[in-house]
């Protein structure tokens, strides 16, 4: 058989394949359809066949053509061809005895391509069989790798398959272009010869081979790039059925949880790490070491827990805590407050006395906070973590210390042992004495805990709204956002809130034919976009796709009623 005579066999089959799919696709019913709604997706799509040529292979003076069709929403199946008679590099350059390049060849690569956005747009992958008929001898190759060819010439065919991958875009309604790359694996059979041109032949060899796949596409679609309907939906209408159009682009609808406002207890919690959702509430009991964590410390005299407001930092510090609990309290959207308050002893003195010491110091600022700012003593936890060797142990560790000092801490266990051995050497206790014993004696890591109480507007919003636009009850939607004055009122403040209460509104303007109505819906939209809503932007993208499309559809409906 000729190569050419081979070359029309491959794609009589191809287009004879494209046939029988094209024809069982009339005859394919949707998923819980039944006799009267029969789908024709292929039927519609045939207009949609792109022909191609692939850029690298014409650079390498091959012409060449492929032709695509879809078979699916992201599938296509598809075939490329090409074939060169003469064996110089360019045809016209054929007599040039001097030049001793030859190279002819034809391949045919049947293919499947399946793509993640949707057919003929955006990411794809797919496999391929690759077969071709070579001809080659003095050719020089990228990066060596065929070297046979530059020394002897290679006569015979090589079978294989392989996988690549692309992506596809439109820069024009009718052009498409691609880029793609991917490697076929395979057999390699053929004859060598000792030149290029002539010689005896010198073996027959077979062995495994690879063949890159380099492609630069410019194809032309038949149906413009924004006239692509896909469906044909048998419809029943009274005792008539009408074949309708359904839309090209199923609408995915963005949405996300509508947030409540900000309350007081918010604002603060971003500006005071002292002040916490109680979601995040940890019991005094397990802080296992008082640290610094927390900004706000209150200090007391030696063997003391009489509260000084002059003393350092410590008016700053309960003025701080006075006005962000009543400002807390006042707001009516706080279901809950708790402030707690851990009070320290310093590692100089009883061990019982200090425990003593640490609690009194803890009350009495509860006491205090209690009292200016008339929040329930109840709203109060304190716990004495009596003497503050934790604190100590981060405090040495934090300045520059003392060896001595950390081999005491290290070796001995007991609280009153390590104090007696500090205090047998005097330039060893007076160093701790002047650097870490005054700020032991406090009541630090002071805590104020709030928690928002429910937002009505926003629940109704999570809890009423979102679930009937995801369940596409866009009437019963917009029944419920009017029924509550403040939704409206809210989706002017909260982009989220916009984007839920535009959806809706943009869906029944569709389906009552109201212009006015869907351009005021898609602004809202566009307000949620511009306020941070990434579901509003992804919405957007796909009103512009599916308005057209569905205006398309109903106009082609009401062509075929009036016939």
């Amino acid at each position: 058989m000729t190569k050419l005579n081979t070359l029309k066999l491959v794609l009589s089959a191809s287009v004879l394949v494209a046939a029988m799919l094209q024809a069982g696709a009339s005859d394919r019913k949707p998923a819980g359809g039944n006799d009267n709604a029969k789908t024709d997706t292929l039927a519609r799509r045939a207009a949609g066949v792109s022909i191609r040529t692939n850029l690298a292979w014409d650079a390498f003076a091959q012409p060449n053509l492929g032709v695509e069709f879809p078979v699916g929403d992201h599938w296509s199946l598809g075939a490329n061809a090409g074939i060169k008679t003469w064996p110089r590099w360019l045809f016209w350059d054929n007599e040039n005895v001097e030049n001793t390049t030859h190279w002819r060849n034809f391949a045919v690569v049947p293919e499947v391509r399946y793509y993640l956005k949707e057919v003929y747009n955006g990411f794809f992958a797919g496999a391929d069989f690759v077969y071709t008929h070579f001809n080659v001898g003095n050719v020089k190759t990228p990066f060596h790798m065929y070297p046979e060819v530059e020394e002897y010439r290679d006569q015979g065919s090589f079978w294989g398959g392989g996988l690549f991958v692309g992506y596809a875009w439109w820069p024009w309604q009718h052009w498409r272009l691609e880029v793609e790359a991917g490697a076929a694996v395979g057999l390699a059979a053929y004859e060598r010869f000792d030149c290029a041109n002539c010689g005896s032949k010198l073996a027959d060899e077979s062995k495994p081979a690879v063949v890159p796949k380099i492609g630069l596409n410019i194809a032309y679609n038949t149906v413009a790039r924004d006239k692509r309907p896909v469906k044909y939906t048998n419809v029943i209408s009274g005792t008539d059925t009408l074949t309708v159009l359904t839309p090209p682009v199923a609408f995915v609808v963005h949405l996300t949880d509508v947030a409540a406002p900000e309350t007081t207890g918010d604002k603060l919690a971003k500006e005071d790490p002292w002040v916490i959702p109680i979601h995040n509430y940890r019991p005094l009991d397990y802080l296992t070491r008082p640290g610094r964590d927390s900004i706000l410390t209150v200090n007391f005299p030696v063997d003391s827990w009489e509260l000084d407001k002059t003393r350092g930092t410590n008016g700053q510090v309960l003025d701080a805590l006075t006005d962000a609990i009543s400002s807390i309290k006042a707001d009516e959207r706080t279901s809950e407050m708790l402030v707690s308050i851990v009070g320290l002893a310093s590692i100089e003195g009883p061990q019982d006395r200090n425990d003593t010491l640490s609690v009194r110091r803890a009350k009495v600022v509860a006491d205090y906070l209690s009292q200016s700012t008339g929040l329930s003593r109840r709203n109060f936890e304190t716990i004495g973590k009596g003497e503050a060797w934790d604190w100590f142990k981060a405090q040495l560790n934090a300045s520059e210390g003392s060896e001595k000092l950390k081999e005491i801490m290290a070796g001995e266990q007991d609280p009153d042992k390590r104090e007696r051995l500090i205090k047998a050497n005097d330039a060893l206790y007076n160093y701790v004495r002047d650097n870490f014993l005054a700020d032991q004696r406090n009541s630090g890591y002071i805590r104020v805990y709030y928690n928002n109480a429910p937002d009505p507007v926003t629940e109704d919003y999570n809890n009423k709204v979102l679930p009937l636009l995801k369940a596409k009850r866009y009437h019963d939607a917009v029944r419920a956002l009017n029924a509550n004055p403040a939704m409206k009122e809210r989706a002017l403040q909260d982009a989220e809130a916009a984007n839920a209460y535009g959806i809706a509104l943009y869906f029944t303007a569709l389906d009552s034919k109201d212009g006015e109505a869907e351009k005021e819906a898609i602004e809202l939209i566009k307000t949620a976009a511009k306020n941070g809503s990434v579901e509003a932007k992804q919405n957007l993208e796909g009103i512009e796709i599916y308005g057209p499309a569905r205006k398309e559809y109903e106009a082609w409906v009401e062509a075929m009623k009036e016939k």
